[in-house]
């Protein structure tokens, strides 16, 4: 039999700037010099919560206020006797100050910074989850506008989901005015009929080859896996009647998804990276 995840909670601290704070690994530990969010494995019997407390505690000497879930990734790092799985929350609150209790050095990035560091494998899709906005609308659908103004009050930032054939220059424009972040719908579908989407920016350039992230929309766990397997960043779900057994499955890819917020939500739903608004021709 596998062996079961080594359970880590990890933060991603979030400043009122929208900085986000790393820790580099240091000397005598595996990688050595590279970056990951701070955090440590969870003991018996803690709930999720309290291990990110105590861990929070124990490294940077602060007292944990508002957090909530981000992203689970799983990662199985070569010559590792077992794999890891990465519970990260995003920590917009804290008491204490921020000091270096386990020999590793701090640092704040700003979000095209965090894109660039060098950051474990095992965070890319947490990464990912941060550089991406927290609620994506699509333009087409109706009181988009009012959607956009209402996070603009809230200072959350927001990703206009747009048609390419649709894609002026003036309403990129407007997206680039908004302070949004615009991501484009290729009209063209992919292997197996998933739908294409992928950041209009040069923000967060992840190679000279592509822009990241690029993502793709899902209606199933199956298309979820193949997203996957696809080398999809994220994850778009449109429908809206999807059991939660299937959202854990979409969950479980270990990359940031949206889930559509016209439907009611279970109890035993897996909480999402992100909230989508989303309408098609197809009533989707």
């Amino acid at each position: 039999m596998a062996p079961a995840p080594v359970h880590v909670l990890a933060g991603a601290l979030v400043d009122p700037a929208g900085r986000v704070l790393i820790a580099e690994r240091p000397p005598g530990k595996a990688q050595a010099g590279r970056w990951e969010f701070p955090g440590g494995k969870r003991h018996e019997r803690e709930s999720p919560r309290e291990a990110l407390a105590r861990e929070l505690m124990e490294e940077l000497g602060i007292e944990l206020g508002a957090a909530a879930p981000l992203l689970a990734v799983t990662h199985h790092y070569a010559g590792a006797a077992a794999p890891v799985l990465i519970d990260c929350w995003r920590v917009e609150s804290w008491r204490g100050e921020l000091r270096c209790l386990d020999g590793q050095r701090l640092r704040w990035c700003t979000l095209p910074e965090l894109a660039a560091a060098d950051i474990l494998e095992a965070d890319r899709s947490i990464v990912t989850a941060l550089l991406l906005p927290p609620l994506l609308v699509r333009v087409e659908l109706k009181g988009a506008a009012e959607a956009r103004r209402r996070a603009s009050i809230r200072g959350e930032r927001v990703g206009w989901l747009i048609d390419s054939a649709a894609a002026e220059a003036s309403l990129l424009a407007r997206c680039a005015a908004d302070g949004a972040t615009p991501l484009l719908i290729d009209p063209l579908r992919a292997a197996g009929g998933l739908g294409a989407v992928y950041t209009h920016t040069s923000r967060f350039v992840r190679s000279a080859e592509r822009l990241a992230p690029a993502g793709l929309v899902v209606k199933d766990a199956a298309e979820a896996a193949a997203a996957l397997a696809a080398g999809a960043d994220f994850l778009l779900v449109a429908e809206r009647d999807l059991p939660p057994g299937t959202l854990a499955k979409v969950a479980a890819t270990g990359l940031p998804w949206y889930l559509n917020l016209v439907r009611p939500k279970a109890a035993d739903e897996p909480p999402a990276t992100g909230r989508l608004w989303w309408r098609t021709s197809a009533g989707r």
